[in-house]
């Protein structure tokens, strides 16, 4: 009887862990199928350029579980914050004036940040926390939005010449927090 308590007392605390915390669920074993990834694709704010990018064959994304498809997106998000921060730095040197360094030298300080978020976002996934994955991925999209701020200003520039890497990595992080909903689920 005490037996049957214990077991009966843990498997309700399981079910309210797992209520109360989905993200504390392991995620499914299933590879990827292609409604999957419409399904990501089409809660994006770009659902063509997610499609383009979780078909591209060279990441072999219906090999792969939901689990997977994530952290091969926050590769991408990474490498693209990375791309993003190395091209920012002939832009400071270059800079005409004052107001145009300054502006480059924050956006260069906003993409080491997002670095950090996506790395974050990283972390979290490891842990099966999932909702704090999506926060990352969130975060990493402000600090691109606040580099883009800084350098589209009349005083520095009329159109970034950063727009389409600010573009492609709000992106990019916006595939991650699609990939995130997902998990939770």
């Amino acid at each position: 009887m005490a037996s049957f308590a214990k077991c009966l007392l843990i498997a309700t605390s399981l079910v309210i862990i797992l209520f109360i915390n989905p993200s504390a669920a392991k995620p499914s074993t299933a590879n990827v199928t292609n409604a999957d990834i419409n399904s990501i694709c089409n809660k994006t704010l770009a659902p063509s350029f997610c499609y383009r990018v979780l078909t591209n064959q060279t990441l072999h994304a219906n090999e792969t579980t939901l689990f997977g498809l994530a952290n091969i997106s926050i590769n991408i998000a990474l490498a693209s914050a990375n791309e993003t921060q190395f091209a920012i730095l002939p832009l400071i040197k270059q800079a005409k004036n004052f107001t145009e360094r300054e502006a480059y030298t924050l956006c260069s300080h906003n993409y080491k940040e997002a670095a950090v978020a996506v790395r974050d976002a990283q972390r979290l996934l490891a842990k099966h926390n999932y909702r704090g994955m999506r926060i990352s991925a969130l975060s990493a999209v402000e600090e691109a939005k606040a580099c883009e701020n800084h350098v589209k200003s009349p005083a520095v520039c009329s159109r970034s010449p950063l727009h389409d890497k600010n573009r492609d990595f709000k992106r990019y992080c916006n595939i991650i927090w699609a990939i995130s909903n997902r998990l939770v689920q």
